[in-house]
């Protein structure tokens, strides 16, 4: 993220169709940038903790959030045990209010509502007041990060690099344009979902007739049927979007 500008940030709204809309004449001065963050010394959030760390949890995702003064509500999408979650979050000071959707199964959603640390507000203030806009959920990667993409001007991407709290480290994974050209197309998907296809491919998923079943992803991968069947989904889901719904 060493490229900047003198432009100042974009207004981007969301395109019914997918992808986004920016103001004429400012369309190649947007960036998508994917990113994994990192908080190896210090603790953001307890419920972060849970997803990341926790054998119960197989996958998580936020999917929707809203932060008021110290306090946050979360909806989190999750493939996991839900009586040891909901155990986990009774017992967790910080946790205001739980409630889970109806349902049974290993994936479920949960709303919480908790009081905010420091860090996490340093972390969302950080976002607000450098002009850019979260543009998907927040997915728990297996090693402990939290992988999500942003759009901005190149000028306020640089800027969230440079002023991002000193306790998180970042990975950027990919930057490019809006555009649904190939390169794009890929940096859509988070690094589980490329792990996923890449191993379907190898494998002969997609083969016509069909070689390997979702069955064979997940022992490629080393989780459940059910997750690699999910982030196949997702993939194709993004791919097919960003490809065909211009």
């Amino acid at each position: 993220m060493r490229e900047a500008s003198s432009a100042g940030t974009v207004a981007i709204l969301p395109n019914p169709h997918g992808g986004f809309i920016s103001p004429a004449g400012d369309r190649h001065d947007v960036r998508r940038l994917q990113l994994t963050f990192y908080a190896p010394d210090a603790e953001v959030h307890p419920v972060h903790t849970m997803l990341a760390e926790r054998e119960y949890v197989e996958a998580a995702e936020m999917v929707h959030w809203n932060m008021v003064g110290e306090t946050i509500t979360h909806v989190f999408h999750v493939e996991g045990d839900r009586e040891a979650f909901a155990a986990d979050l009774e017992g967790t000071p910080e946790v205001l209010s739980s409630d889970f959707a109806p349902g049974a199964g290993r994936r479920f959603y949960a709303t919480v509502r908790a009081e905010t640390t420091p860090l996490l507000r340093e972390l969302f203030e950080t976002y607000r007041a450098g002009g850019v806009v979260v543009t998907s959920p927040l997915e728990h990667t297996d090693d402990g990060g939290v992988t999500f993409e942003l759009v901005g001007d190149a000028a306020a991407l640089q800027a969230l690099n440079d002023s991002a709290p000193e306790e998180i480290e970042f990975e950027i994974e990919r930057v490019g344009p809006t555009a649904a050209d190939p390169d794009s197309v890929v940096a859509a998907l988070s690094p589980r979902q490329r792990d996923a296809v890449e191993a379907a491919l190898a494998l002969g998923y997609y083969d016509v007739p069909r070689s390997a079943s979702h069955e064979d992803v997940a022992e490629e991968l080393d989780c459940a049927p059910s997750t690699a069947s999910e982030h196949l989904r997702k993939a194709e889901s993004k791919v097919l979007r960003a490809l065909f719904e211009q």
